[in-house]
Order: C-alpha cells, then sequence, then structure tokens
C-alpha cells in the first residue's frame, strides 16, 4: 500500500499525533487529507501552514450526522486513519457509567461505523485503514483501565476488520504506541516519544501492511515482554508494566 497518491481522511486531526499524522501524510505524497475535528475552526492556523492539501472537516465519530455527512462530502477518500480516541483516568469502579459509555463510543462504536460507512469507497478503490490504538489495549493500565479495555474491543474488531475486507484489498494496520508527548499525557511523569516518531513509524508500517506495529521504544519493550513474558503479562500485567516503565527510566537516564 503507498500513500502517494491517497486521499485520508484523519480523525482527531487537530492536535497532538492526529496532526502529526496529516503532516507525515502530506509528506509522504499524499494528494488530500481531510482533517477530522469537532470544532474545524481550530484548524484554520494549520490549514494556512500546509496549504490546500489540507480540508478540515466536522467529525465527531460519535455523530451519526457527522458520519454520514463526512462520508457524503468526502467521497473520494480511500484511506482512514482512525485517531480520535478519549483516555479518562481512574480505578475501574471509580469511572461513572456515563463515562465508561462515552469512552467506548469515541474508542470503539464511533471507529466501527465510521468504517462502515466508508466501507464502500475503501473497497472500490483498495484502500486501507490504519488504527491508533494503545500499549493500554494489550497489558492492562493501572491508570486509565476504561480507556484500556476500549482498545482491547478496538484492538478486536480491527483485526476482524483486517480479516474481512482483505479480499477486496483493503489493508487494515494497528498501532499500539506507547507514551506520547501531548496534551493528553501531559500529567504523565516517563519518557514520552514525539508524535512525529510515532507518525512516521506507524505509516511506515501501514505502508509495508503489517498487521500491527509497536513504533516507540517503549513500545517495543513492551512487545518483546510480550513475547518472552507471556505468562507473566496474562498473570500480572500490572507488575511486568512497573518492571518495563523502570527499565525505560534507567534507559533514558543512560
Amino acid at each position: 500500500m503507498q500513500i502517494t497518491g491517497r486521499t485520508v481522511l484523519v480523525t482527531g486531526a487537530n492536535r497532538g499525533l492526529g496532526l502529526a499524522l496529516a503532516e507525515a501524510l502530506l509528506a509522504r505524497g499524499a494528494v488530500k487529507v481531510y482533517a477530522g475535528a469537532r470544532d474545524p475552526a481550530t484548524l484554520g492556523p494549520v490549514r494556512q501552514r500546509l496549504g490546500e492539501r489540507l480540508v478540515p472537516v466536522r467529525l465527531d465519530v460519535t455523530s451519526p450526522d457527522d458520519r454520514r455527512a463526512v462520508a457524503e462530502a468526502c467521497a473520494d477518500v480511500d484511506a482512514l486513519v482512525s485517531n480520535a480516541g478519549l483516555a479518562p483516568a481512574g480505578r475501574v469502579l471509580d469511572t461513572d457509567e456515563a463515562l465508561c459509555r462515552e469512552t467506548f463510543e469515541v474508542n470503539v462504536f464511533g471507529p466501527l461505523e465510521l468504517v462502515r460507512a466508508l466501507a464502500p469507497a475503501l473497497r472500490s478503490r483498495s484502500g486501507a485503514v490504519l488504527f491508533i490504538n494503545s500499549l493500554a489495549g494489550l497489558v492492562v493500565s493501572r491508570s486509565s483501565p476504561v480507556y484500556g479495555a476500549s482498545k482491547a474491543a478496538q484492538r478486536m474488531l480491527a483485526m476482524a476488520l483486517r480479516e474481512q475486507l482483505a479480499a477486496d484489498g483493503v489493508v487494515v494496520t494497528t498501532s499500539h504506541a506507547g507514551f506520547l508527548d501531548t496534551e493528553m499525557a501531559k500529567d504523565v511523569p516517563y519518557p514520552k516519544a514525539s508524535p512525529e516518531q510515532v507518525a512516521e513509524r506507524s505509516l511506515a508500517a501501514w505502508e509495508a501492511e503489517q498487521a500491527v506495529v509497536f513504533p516507540d521504544r517503549f513500545a517495543e519493550m513492551v512487545e518483546r515482554a510480550l513475547l518472552t513474558r507471556a505468562r507473566e503479562a496474562l498473570d500480572e500485567p500490572q507488575r511486568l508494566m512497573t518492571s518495563l516503565v523502570a527499565a525505560l527510566e534507567r534507559e533514558a537516564r543512560a
């Protein structure tokens, strides 16, 4: 799959990793990037900087009306980067039902329904989908377990979509990133990867048609641990993650 010549829709594109992905897509030769945001006006300065190939569009992934409007207005889309997400902090029983449901709407049901809306175009053009997931979707998170649960669900759906859409030539890739240096993770005290690095590695894996990518150093450490410490990952995942974070900190200080 080549990004050059593609028309790509990026959700949550007005800041952080979403913005880095939009910029990287244009640099890799996308002819147009539809930048989805709840308030497209926030992309005004970005459009001035990146030019007319970046097209802001209103998109709340949880809104059926927005999804329908985007599918109609962006009929030339042949690739989707599903990046918009919600990451509430707090222990499971301390997170109220409304926030739990909102998290799954943003991270699971909204992205799934957006793919459903775009599926005819993706199939007809042998398109592609990139899901921006998280390590929390693979190993339980102590600080954001509801977020992790939603990302685990997203991963299962992404893998199922990869299998279902393969016959139509649609490439589906999932990127499991670690700690990112973004506004969303401003209070995370651990070493963080830059959004630009994660964007570049994720897009490279997408073009290589990989099923999954671990796009930063901490993600690489978790990937190796899942292969070599599988029993610990299954039985004592929080202990495993604590040890890996400590190793990441030691590496950063070295």
